[in-house]
């Protein structure tokens, strides 16, 4: 969980991130691709937001140098949303590996033990999700210190914040080196752009990336570049435990707190769409608009049903008013006759699967 070998001479053996300074990744034409404060190793991989594929083929010094390998082929199309809901809680839950990073120009310091200025960024983005009808779970739980065990330590978060089922799961850091590479001007408003992390040393990698990217394409159909890309790195950062795990970096220490908020803010507003939750308020839900068509469709069909068996609106008013008047409604019933077994009288709108409750209390 983390553990990463050491890089360009940097003593940081057990770490998954350097303990001072940052990585410049270049293309093979010379141009900065990401920064980042991860430890880098040959193999390793970039996926740029327009789902170009780098490979990093070297790391000297400061500096990686990557080649392209190509487009990612496009994602195939997820089922109906709505139906996944029905093997989750309609929560989401976010904890924090590294709960002491912090961001120097608003928490004065770049980690803050016991205080991290990223326990604010989670926060920001589980208000996010909440005003879309979404559950967050939001773990302040400390893990520190900065080390080569603190996975371990966040593993049992992790595994503790699953058994509430939730359809996600964000570990949301910070990211090391230069401000620029991570900002993105809003509408006169600066926001921290985030990358999303994918350990491709775990068994659900190919999972892992797939959310990955159907985030990344949801969020920056919505607010172009915000996220800048994915990288994926030699390690496993907890995400073997669940499909949707995902490592989220929002800024670095240079940027400011409110900047990487707002970022996370943005992404929780985007998250919902992807996991197929409600977007309606907390009493809504994707189940709760799916029942309404069906049940919807169920009159418009009885209707249809009832014309065309009474040859005209007059005779079908009348047909109605009178089921209405004797206190039953029959709608399989025709015109001189008694309703046929098996036809369109059968008990509509009495689905087993439908009426099935899967929510977790």
């Amino acid at each position: 969980s983390g553990r990463s070998l050491t890089t360009a001479g940097q003593s940081t053996a057990g770490f998954d991130e350097r303990r001072g300074g940052y990585f410049t990744v270049l293309d093979e034409s010379g141009r900065t691709l990401f920064t980042t404060g991860h430890m880098l190793h040959v193999g390793d991989e970039f996926i740029s937001e327009d789902d170009t594929r780098y490979e990093i083929t070297r790391v000297d010094g400061d500096v990686a140098l990557a080649k392209s390998v190509g487009k990612m082929e496009a994602l195939a199309p997820l089922p109906v949303l709505g139906a996944q809901t029905q093997t989750g809680s309609g929560k989401v839950a976010i904890y924090h590996t590294h709960s002491a990073e912090s961001y120097v120009p608003s928490d004065g310091a770049e980690s803050k033990p016991g205080a991290g200025g990223i326990l604010d960024v989670g926060a920001s983005m589980a208000e996010s999700l909440k005003r879309r009808g979404v559950d967050p779970i939001h773990s302040t739980t400390s893990h520190e210190p900065h080390d080569a065990a603190a996975y371990d330590r966040s593993r049992r978060t992790a595994i503790k914040l699953l058994k509430d089922r939730p359809l996600a799961l964000f570990d949301v850091h910070r990211d090391a080196g230069p401000a620029e590479p991570y900002l993105k001007d809003l509408d006169g408003k600066e926001v921290a752009k985030a990358m999303i992390v994918v350990g491709r040393t775990n068994p659900k990698m190919n999972a892992n990336l797939d959310f990955a990217r159907r985030l990344k394409d949801a969020v920056n159909s919505e607010y172009p570049g915000l996220v800048k890309g994915i990288f994926l790195g030699n390690a496993d950062f907890n995400q073997d435990l669940f499909d949707r795990a995902l490592l989220l970096e929002m800024g670095t220490e240079k940027t400011s707190k409110e900047a990487a908020a707002a970022g996370a803010e943005l992404i929780g507003s985007i998250v919902p769409k992807v996991i197929g939750a409600s977007t309606g308020g907390p009493s809504g839900g994707a189940t709760g608009r799916s029942l309404g068509w069906i049940l919807g469709l169920a009159v418009a069909g009885a209707f249809v049903y009832l014309w065309v068996a009474t040859g005209s609106w007059e005779e079908m008013r009348a047909k109605i008013m009178g089921w209405f008047g004797s206190g039953g409604v029959r709608v399989g019933e025709r015109r001189g006759g008694p309703t046929d077994e098996g036809g369109p009288g059968g008990s509509a709108g009495t689905d087993d699967a439908g009426g099935e409750d899967r929510s977790t209390t």
